[in-house]
C-alpha cells in the first residue's frame, strides 16, 4: 500500500573514498620513472575530475619530481583541501596521503624563498594531520626565528622537544638554552583531549581533559570539554557535575548550556522511561537551550540547536527562523543549511528547501545526508530512478536504518519483493531504537503479502498494528491480508475499526483519503481531504495531497485552480 504523500527526515556526490581504478595506472607510470608521460596523465585526470583529491595528490608529486616546486605546492594543497571534512578536528589522512614530508618540503621551500604566511600554511597542514610530527614543529621554530619572533619559536621548540625527547641534545635545544624537557601545559593537554575525542577515543580524551583541569581548574571550555566526553561515554551525572562548576565560572558561556540541554535530550530518548519523564527531560531541553540564548544571544550554535529542537516538535516555521537566525551569524554554516533545508522540505516548500539544499551540498558534499535528502526529492518528484542511485551512495557512506527503509520502498515500488525485503530487514537490525520499527514490519508485511506468503504476512502486519494501533493505513493492510487468508471474522472485526476511525492529525486525513482511493471510491477521498483542508486550512501537506490526487484523476482544470490557490496562501 503506498501513500499519497511520504513524509521527509535530511542530500551533492562528490569522490569515492577508494582509489579510482583507472588512477593506478597513472600511478604506475609515475613508479616507471616514465615523469612526462605520468604527469601528462595526471593533469588529463584532474582536468576530468577536479574534485578528486587522489587526483591532485599524484599530480603533485610529479611536478615535485620534476623540479616545478609551485606547481607541486599548489597541486598538493588542492589534494588537502579537498580531502578535509567540516569537523572542528579532522585528524583523517586524505585519500592517497602517503608521506607527511611531501607537504613539509613544500614548507621549507617557501621558508627558503622568503614566503613566511606559506610556509605556515604547510607546516600546519602537517600538523593537522599529525599534531606529534616533532619535524613540523622544528620547522615552525625556524620560521618564527626568520621573522624575528623569538618568543613563538621557542614555544615552538618547546613542543618539538615535549614531542621528541631525544631533540634535546640538539641545536635546537641549544638554540634557547633549553636544558630539560619542559613539562607539558594547559593548552596541550586541551588540545590533546581534543584530538582523542573527535578520534573516538573517549577514555584518553577524559584522562587528558582532566589534567588540563589540573593545570588550571578554573577553564569554563576544559570543563566542558570534559563533560562533552562525559556525555559521549553516556557518564550523564560526571557530565553534569562538571557543568555545574563550569556554570558558576562563566555563567555568560553559552556551551555550557547546550551540553545540559543535550544531556536532557539524550535521556528523553532512553528506553524504558514514563511518559511523564520522557516530558520532563524535554522541557528541561528548552529550558537550558533559551537559559543558552539569554547568556549569549549572538551565539550561533544556540540558534542551531533551538532550530533542532523545532524540527522535532515538527514546528517548521520556529524552526526555519532559528536556523535563519544561525546563518546571519555565520553564512557558511553547513548545519544550519541542513536543518533549514529538512524545515522548508517538512512544510512543503520544495523550493526553498531544495536552495538550502544545494547551499549545504556546496560545504560539505561528501554528507551522506545530503545524498539521502536528494533522494527524498527525488521520490517527491518521482524520479525513482535517480532516488536510488543517491540512496545507494548514502547507505555506502553510512549504516543508516532511514536510508535502507526508504531504499527498500523503491525496491517495492518496483515490485522487486525481495531486494526490498532485504532492505527492510537491514534497516530492522539497524533501528536498535525502534524508531522505524512498525513502518518495516508493515512493508515487509506487505512484501510477503505479494509474494502470497500469507502468513508471514499477517504476523508482520499485525506486528505493525501492534507497535502503531492509531494507523489506518496499517490496519487496512491488515485487513487485506485477513480477507485474503479467509479470516473473515478477524477482517470484519478491524474493517468496522476502519470505518470508524476519525482523522485528527492532517497525515490521518491523507491515509483514510489513500484508502478510499485504493478501493475505487475517489469521490470519498475527495471529500476527506476537503474535510482535512477546511480543519486545518494552513496544513499544505493536504492542499499537496488532494493536488495529486486530482492529477492522477485527469482533473487538470481543477488542480490549476487548486494550484492556483496555493501560490497565493503559501
Amino acid at each position: 500500500m503506498k501513500k499519497i504523500i511520504i513524509s521527509l527526515f535530511i542530500f551533492f556526490v562528490l569522490t569515492s573514498k577508494t582509489l579510482a581504478a583507472e588512477i593506478i595506472d597513472g600511478i604506475k607510470l609515475l613508479n616507471s620513472n616514465n615523469l612526462n608521460k605520468a604527469c601528462e596523465f595526471f593533469k588529463n585526470y584532474t582536468d576530468n575530475k577536479p574534485n578528486d583529491p587522489d587526483g591532485h595528490y599524484w599530480l603533485g608529486l610529479c611536478y615535485k619530481r620534476a623540479g616545478q616546486d609551485e606547481m607541486s605546492a599548489y597541486h598538493l594543497q588542492k589534494s588537502f583541501e579537498l580531502s578535509q571534512t567540516i569537523e572542528d578536528i579532522d585528524i583523517i589522512e586524505p585519500v592517497g596521503f602517503k608521506n607527511q614530508d611531501d607537504y613539509l618540503d613544500i614548507a621549507l621551500m617557501y621558508l627558503e624563498n622568503g614566503d613566511f604566511d606559506k610556509a605556515h600554511t604547510y607546516t600546519d597542514m602537517t600538523l593537522k594531520l599529525n599534531s606529534d610530527n616533532a619535524d613540523a614543529y622544528k620547522l615552525r621554530s625556524k620560521i618564527y626565528l626568520a621573522q624575528g619572533d623569538k618568543d613563538n619559536a621557542r614555544l615552538a621548540a618547546i613542543r618539538a622537544i615535549q614531542t621528541d625527547n631525544s631533540l634535546l641534545d640538539s641545536d635546537l635545544a641549544r638554540e634557547f638554552d633549553i636544558t630539560e624537557v619542559p613539562p607539558f601545559d594547559f593548552e596541550y593537554y586541551n588540545s590533546k583531549g581534543s584530538e582523542y575525542y573527535y578520534r573516538g577515543e573517549i577514555e584518553n580524551a577524559i584522562l587528558c581533559f582532566k589534567k588540563s583541569l589540573d593545570l588550571n581548574f578554573r577553564n569554563p571550555v576544559a570543563l566542558n570539554n570534559l563533560a562533552q566526553a562525559y556525555i559521549k561515554a553516556q557518564k550523564f551525572d560526571e557530565a553534569q557535575n562538571a557543568l555545574k562548576k563550569a556554570k558558576i565560572l562563566s555563567p555568560k558561556y553559552a556551551q555550557t548550556y547546550i551540553n545540559l540541554a543535550q544531556i536532557a535530550k539524550l535521556k528523553s530518548l532512553e528506553d524504558n522511561i514514563s511518559e511523564f519523564s520522557r516530558n520532563k527531560f524535554k522541557k528541561e531541553q528548552e529550558k537550558y537551550l533559551k537559559q543558552a540564548l539569554n547568556a549569549n544571544p549572538n551565539d550561533k550554535r544556540t540558534y542551531l540547536e533551538l532550530g533542532s529542537y523545532e524540527l522535532e516538535r515538527k514546528k517548521w516555521d520556529k524552526a526555519i527562523k532559528y536556523f535563519d537566525t544561525a546563518l546571519v551569524y555565520d553564512d557558511e554554516y553547513f548545519e544550519a543549511y541542513l536543518g533549514l533545508a529538512v524545515a522548508y522540505i517538512e512544510s512543503g516548500n520544495l523550493q526553498k528547501g531544495l536552495l538550502a539544499l544545494r547551499n549545504a551540498g556546496a560545504l560539505n558534499s561528501k554528507s551522506d545526508e545530503i545524498s539521502f535528502y536528494l533522494a527524498k526529492m527525488c521520490i517527491l518528484d518521482n524520479r525513482f530512478d535517480e532516488a536510488k542511485e543517491y540512496l545507494e551512495d548514502a547507505v555506502s557512506k553510512a549504516d543508516n536504518a532511514e536510508y535502507y527503509l526508504e531504499l527498500g520502498k523503491i525496491y517495492y515500488g518496483k515490485n522487486d519483493y525481495t531486494k526490498a525485503s532485504e532492505m527492510f530487514l537491514k534497516a530492522q537490525s539497524l533501528d536498535v531504537r525502534l524508531k522505524y520499527s512498525a513502518q518495516i514490519y508493515n512493508y515487509l508485511g506487505l512484501c510477503y503479502y505479494r509474494t502470497k506468503d500469507l502468513k508471514n504476512a499477517l504476523v508482520n502486519l499485525q506486528k505493525a498494528v501492534d507497535e502503531d494501533s492509531d494507523n489506518v493505513i496499517y490496519m487496512y493492510n491488515l485487513s487485506l491480508a485477513l480477507k485474503s487468508a479467509k479470516q473473515n471474522d478477524e477482517y470484519q472485526k478491524i474493517y468496522r475499526k476502519i470505518m470508524r476511525f476519525e482523522p485528527k492529525e492532517a497525515q490521518d486525513f491523507i491515509d483514510l483519503g489513500t484508502i478510499y482511493f485504493d478501493r475505487g471510491q475517489s469521490d470519498i477521498s475527495k471529500t476527506i481531504l476537503d474535510e482535512g483542508i477546511r480543519k486545518m486550512p494552513d496544513k499544505k501537506i493536504l492542499y499537496l495531497a488532494k493536488l495529486k490526487l486530482l492529477k492522477t484523476l485527469g482533473e487538470e482544470e481543477s488542480a490549476n485552480k487548486l494550484k492556483e490557490l496555493m501560490d497565493k496562501m503559501f
